[in-house]
């Protein structure tokens, strides 16, 4: 009779929506109707004939094993509720901290990016590696640079390098501006020789390069060898050009070289004017580096040229600036690794050409001693060539400090093998008697990459 009563209701349905018409979706709302009721009153049995399950068990506790369930459903509720209260407060404390980090990254002073040389005086403990990661921590704290301790860390290790030399009273290490030179202790002397004839109809300058007198020869080399490196170059509105270099034959075993060589180049008038004419006496040696005595300059901007010859005193070398060059560099204290990133080269330099090209070297040092070089493929120059070339170095963390890197910039010819030319170096790192900025702003953001122009200098 259950079964038998919904289809009797159906048709019941059907025959009285026939019969006042009522339109097709109301009768299809009305069959809906009737499924949710059949299975409502379907559910209803069933929770009933479950009850009567459970009453005919027939189930009986004592009132222990009912304290015992009533206190186990407590402990789990108190459980619960720890559990709430804890990830409640580490919420907060995540809430906390990022408020304070955004309004750091506002005001921009981020603790992260504050480094301060570790000293390494007093213990040996102390003088472990001061960026490790173990005590990168210790630095995050310190919020002012001891300039004093550095200044005094600085002479120990100046110290320290005339010990290790081998003749520390023939050398003196000169920290200036611009660069990191080694010159000789022996006071600056001698004079140099040359005339010059300039002919204004041809637009042709002749330089002849006569001799040297009392150069100042050095103890720890019993050879005497010299030669002259001429170089004539341009004002820029920025930088300095070199327009034509040239470099005399060597002549040894003599402080008072006699050399003879003579040099022709065409120059224009308007040029003529701007240019200035320097004259480098080197000391050279087959075994080690080359190193440059002093330089007589001279403008010639004010002088009338038929033929005039000149005896003028060595003077300190000065360095040009020819141009610049983009690095960026990052250090990773965890992987000990030195990034190096050669992004552009600018020069002033007015002769570029088809098969003309330039390419970097750069050197890495510790304490003076070359440890690595690498080197980027040639580029067809321009005046801004770009590179974008990636080098990495090794340097352990208790020697970052006593480290620099030489960028030098050499032109060559794609087309052919030809020998290369110098067209100007940059220093970054160690060489002052304080480190440059971009070396300090590269320790105190570890990890993230810092740009700058630097100058090219010659």
């Amino acid at each position: 009779m259950k079964e038998s009563l919904p289809l009797i209701f159906k048709q019941k349905v059907k025959e009285f929506a026939q019969l006042i018409q009522l339109p097709e979706n109301v009768c299809e709302i009305c069959k809906l109707s009737l499924r949710v009721i059949i299975r409502h009153r379907r559910s209803i049995d069933f929770t009933s004939k479950f009850l009567a399950v459970i009453q005919n068990m027939n189930i009986n506790l004592g009132n222990t094993m009912k304290m015992i369930l009533l206190g186990a459903a407590g402990l789990f509720l108190l459980v619960s509720m720890i559990i709430l209260g804890w990830q409640v407060y580490l919420y907060c404390q995540h809430r906390k901290a990022k408020k304070i980090k955004a309004k750091n990254a506002a005001s921009g002073t981020d603790p992260n990016k504050q480094y301060t040389e570790k000293s390494n005086l007093s213990t040996h403990s102390n003088s472990a590696d001061f960026l490790g990661l173990s005590d990168e921590d210790e630095y995050l704290d310190v919020k002012k640079y001891d300039y004093k301790v550095y200044k005094l860390q600085e002479s120990l290790q100046k110290l320290s390098l005339y010990l290790q030399s081998s003749n520390p009273v023939d050398l003196k290490l000169i920290q200036s501006n611009d660069d990191l030179v080694i010159d000789s202790k022996v006071e600056l002397s001698g004079n140099l020789k040359f005339s010059l004839l300039y002919d204004k109809k041809q637009s042709k300058l002749q330089l002849t390069v006569k001799e040297a007198s009392n150069l100042p020869a050095r103890h720890f080399n019993q050879h005497n060898d010299f030669f002259i490196r001429i170089k004539l170059f341009t004002s820029l509105p920025r930088y300095q050009c070199i327009l034509h270099q040239w470099d005399t034959k060597i002549v040894k075993n003599t402080i008072n070289p006699s050399f003879g060589d003579q040099y022709t180049c065409y120059i224009e008038k308007t040029a003529f004017r701007k240019a200035t004419l320097k004259l480098e006496v080197w000391d050279f040696d087959k075994y080690s580096r080359r190193d440059v005595l002093g330089e007589v300059r001279l403008s010639l901007s004010n002088l009338e040229l038929s033929h005039i010859e000149f005896c003028e005193k060595l003077q300190k070398v000065q360095k040009e600036v020819i141009g610049e060059i983009f690095l960026s560099l990052k250090y990773l204290p965890t992987a000990r690794k030195l990034e190096v990133v050669l992004l552009k080269v600018k020069t002033g330099c007015l002769n570029t050409g088809p098969d003309i090209g330039i390419y970097t070297r750069v050197d890495f040092y510790v304490n003076q001693h070359k440890m690595k070089h690498q080197k980027t493929p040639a580029k067809l120059k321009s005046e801004i060539t770009v590179f974008n070339e990636v080098m990495l170095f090794t340097v352990s963390d208790s020697v970052i400090n006593q480290s620099m890197i030489i960028t030098s910039v050499y032109e060559t010819s794609l087309s052919k093998d030809s020998t290369r030319h110098l067209l100007g170096r940059a220093y970054v790192g160690r060489k002052k008697s304080k480190e440059d900025d971009h070396w300090l702003s590269m320790l105190q953001c570890l990890r993230q990459p810092v740009s700058k122009w630097h100058p090219l200098l010659i």
